[in-house]
Order: C-alpha cells, then structure tokens, then sequence
C-alpha cells in the first residue's frame, strides 16, 4: 500500500496564497497521512464541499480558494484528441516528444507511455472538471435541483485531488500513485449519469410546477448535450490510461480495438435485447443482418455495443407494441453494415416497421426531457437505491430515462461520427448511425 504525506502547516500557506500551481488537502492537527488508493469520499448527493481525504467539510475560507482555481483552470481551453492520436500514444508513437533519446534506451517504453499519458491527464483533467462545474453552476432552474448540486460537489472533490498530486509526473512511483487517484475518480463517476437523470427529473415536476418557456428547456438540453458529451470525453481519457495499464490484449491499444467487426458487436447486442425485450413481453421479434459483416475498423467497441443496444432494443420494443404480443409472426428488424475503401464512414441502418414516430415527436427524441416510459418506472430509476448503474446493462427496462438516444448520438458525435432518424408514422423507422472510419476527428468540445 502505498501512502503519502503532507505537511499543513506548508500546505495552508500555499493554498490561501493561491500562488501555487496546485490545491492541496487542508484540516487542523498533526501532518495528514493519505491513502491514495482508498480515499474517504462524500455521497455523490452531498450539499457541502468535504475534503476527500478526511470526509469534513472544508472551511468557507479554503472553499473560496478553491472555486477562485476553479474559476483560473475554467478560463484555460481544452485540448481535444483523436481516435489516432489515442492509439499512436498507446503504441509509443510520440515518446520522442517528450523524452530524449538517452532515457528513451534506458526505460521500458511501456513505462514511459504511462508517464507520458499520466502527464496530460494531469494537466489536462482539471481544466475540462472546472469547465464542466462552471457549465453546472450557471445553468438557470436546473443549478438549483439537489441532485446536479451533488454532481457538481463531486466534480469539486474530484478536481481537488487531481490538482493536490504532484504538477509534473517524472517517475513510475509518482504514475502509479496518480494512476490510485484517477482510478478512484473513475468509479466514482460511475454513477453521475444516473445523478443527472434525477436531476432532470426534478427540473421537469418543477417546470410543470412552475410553467417555464420553452426557451429554458431548449437551453437546459443544449446544457445536458454539452455535459455528456465532455464527460464522455472524460471517461475516454481516464479509461484509455488505466486500460494501458493492464496486461495486453491481441487486438486493442487500451480501450480501442483495432479490428472493431460491428457484426460481431451488433450480434451481442441483439441478444441482449432480445433478452430484455422478452422478460418484459414475453416475445422478441428476429433481426436479420446484411452488408459488410466481414468488416473490421478501429474504435471503441463499448461505444458502438451502447449505440446499437439502444436502437435495437427501441425497434423490439416499437415492433412489439404495434403489432400486438398476440402476434404470432413480427416483421423482423433489419440492421444493413455498409461500408467501401472510398467511404468517408461506416454506416449502420437498423430499419424496423414498429409503426414509427409522429413528426410532431421527431424532435423530442433527441431530448433528455423527453421520455415515452411509464411514468413509475421514471420514478423508480431516478429513486435511488441498487439502480444507480441500471441504465448501462440489460437489467435495464426496456424504455426508461430517455436517454438513451441523445446519449448514442453523443457517442457517436465524439468520434466524428452521428445519428439520424427518419420515420413514417403507421409503418416504422430507420435510423442511421454513422462512424468515421479513419478515426482522424478530433473531439467536438464545447467551451
């Protein structure tokens, strides 16, 4: 186990000073001894802004030092990557940047990636935290729900520990010592998702209790697009770093597979929503595949496995309640893989004849507002309790939060990628999904 420990008396000077490039853990008594791997954390709900190595809330005075940070690392812009650029790091591609020859022949290359990417992370993770808690902060109606509150106190804690390890990463002892606190971060986060579900829940009783414009609400799912879209991004970098870290496996640099095959991918996720469609109806229709299927192409296959889960399960579930669950014969779903050296994306359709959407619902099924679910399922979800990661996995209800479909566009817009939908009401729906096949795109980050 590995500890470390800091001296108050020096920490307090520099954190009210805020001359210091870095934030540092501050409580009264003897020097704090801090477990790096198993830091004490708050409840993602928490009202107040606690300190995540003691679990007491911080002074009002070092809350004020904290937010001025906050405030410089938000005016810093963020520096958007690629799906290449993730893989040609991974493989040691870039060490020459940053490492000379000499210590380049004297240490493992696998250690200097690690460094090299704890590195960026170091820098670049507090800055896309305080953009994101200062996006939290602003948001008119919404800022006020407890739940986003919570997020936002989260995001804070998180920010603090990111800027309390050291500002220069030189050393496998210091990377693996980084590597304890942003593995921490990254199941800590787990659950915001689901956090901010609730929080939208909320936003939603109180504009009906309130009778707000439409104006707010196009603005609060403009809010919520930026937001998942950077935590996204965020999961991405924190994911890719710690997967380096593990034992290799044929095939993937990280989280990226080299040779992503969208049949195998879509196949998995047919059986899962199949799975999910017949505990809930007790039948699922039969989806038929077509096109490319031999076809293979870097990307995220977590990424892709979410996106197709989301439109296959809408198709059953759409193709289910059209037809009746007396129907003995379901038209089948048809999922076409196109793709051609010259193509700019691989383009995934998934066509069902589930009777389709109403053109005047068409733009509401990209809102995080918007839900076709039972309202007690809503409730149920956003309650609370075992359910915080029920959203992600088949123990999931077929039709819940609503998410799923902005959230899919999200995954897909990261990469370069998109979504579309066209419908014709009384006969079923087409979607698209669009995958940039030379993974050369940068992030789309918002300001």
């Amino acid at each position: 186990m590995i500890r470390r420990t800091f001296n108050l008396q020096r920490c307090s000077r520099s954190l009210l000073q805020r001359k210091q490039n870095r934030f540092v853990s501050v409580t009264s008594g003897a020097p704090l001894q801090v477990n790096a791997g198993s830091p004490s954390t708050p409840s993602i709900s928490s009202p107040k802004l606690y300190d995540p190595y003691t679990n007491r809330p911080f002074s009002t005075q070092l809350t004020k030092a904290l937010d001025e940070l906050i405030a410089e690392r938000a005016r810093q812009p963020q520096t958007s990557v690629s799906l290449q650029a993730l893989m040609r790091t991974g493989r040691g591609e870039y060490l020459h940047r940053t490492f000379g020859e000499e210590t380049r022949e004297k240490h493992a290359a696998t250690d200097l990636v690690l460094i090299q990417v704890a590195s960026f992370l170091r820098h670049e993770l507090p800055i896309r935290l305080a953009h994101r808690i200062q996006d939290l902060q602003s948001m008119r109606v919404l800022s006020e729900m407890s739940s986003i509150q919570g997020v936002a106190e989260l995001y804070k804690t998180s920010f603090q520990e990111l800027v309390d390890c050291p500002p220069r990463i030189e050393t496998t002892q210091q990377e693996q010592l980084f590597a304890q606190v942003v593995q921490n971060i990254y199941e800590r986060h787990s659950k915001v998702l689901v956090q901010m579900a609730r929080g939208a829940y909320e936003f939603r009783t109180a504009m009906r209790a309130q009778r707000q414009s439409d104006e707010l609400q196009m603005e609060t799912n403009a809010f919520l697009d930026r937001f998942y879209l950077c935590r996204i991004g965020i999961r991405v970098l924190i994911g890719q770093y710690l997967a380096l870290r593990q034992p290799p496996v044929p095939n993937y640099i990280g989280i990226i597979c080299s040779a992503t095959s969208p049949y195998e991918i879509v196949k998995r996720a047919i059986d899962d929503a199949a799975f999910m469609c017949t505990r809930k109806y007790g039948e699922a229709p039969d989806v038929i595949m077509s096109g490319r299927l031999d076809l293979t192409f870097p990307y995220v296959p977590t990424h892709l496995h979410y996106i197709m889960l989301e439109l296959l399960k809408n198709s059953m579930r759409a193709t289910v309640e059209w037809h009746g669950v007396e129907c003995e014969d379901f038209p089948p779903i048809k999922v076409v893989i196109a793709d051609g050296d010259e193509n700019e994306d691989v383009v995934i359709k998934v066509s069902d004849e589930g009777g389709g959407i109403s053109r005047s619902n068409m733009k509401k099924i990209w809102s995080y507002l918007f839900t076709t679910a039972d309202p007690g399922i809503q409730e149920g979800m956003v309650g609370g309790g075992s359910g915080d990661n029920v959203d992600h996995g088949i123990d999931a209800p077929l039709a819940g939060l609503g998410y799923g479909l902005p959230i899919s566009r999200s995954y897909c817009r990261y990469f370069g990628g998109d979504i579309s939908v066209m419908s014709m009401e009384g006969y079923g729906t087409d979607a698209f999904v669009y995958l940039a096949r030379l993974g050369n795109m940068k992030e789309p980050l918002p300001i």
